[in-house]
């Protein structure tokens, strides 16, 4: 049986799962959805002891952070520019 991984890397994980739950609370999908699929693939890879396999899956999980904060952006962006429309964005002081 492999040892356990390091201290550290259990709190990376950590860490990154609470930043992911974080950044899905305004998923399109609502947070239920989202919550369920982000804890049902950290579950898949709970048996994981390699170190290597451990960071990989935590840069996969930092993408996914990355890919639903530009979500949020774009639907930031979409919202202001349906509430003031296109040209006075452009227009400013």
């Amino acid at each position: 049986m492999a040892a356990a991984p390091s201290p550290a890397l259990r709190r990376e994980v950590i860490s990154i799962y609470k930043e992911l739950l974080w950044a899905g609370r305004d998923y399109p999908l609502g947070y239920a959805y989202f919550r369920t699929r982000v804890h049902n693939a950290f579950m898949a890879r709970a048996h994981v002891r390699d170190e290597a396999a451990i960071r990989s899956g935590i840069e996969k999980a930092a993408y996914v952070k990355r890919e639903v904060e530009a979500l949020w952006f774009l639907k930031k962006y979409r919202t202001m520019r349906a509430r003031y429309g296109e040209g006075a964005v452009q227009g400013g002081i």
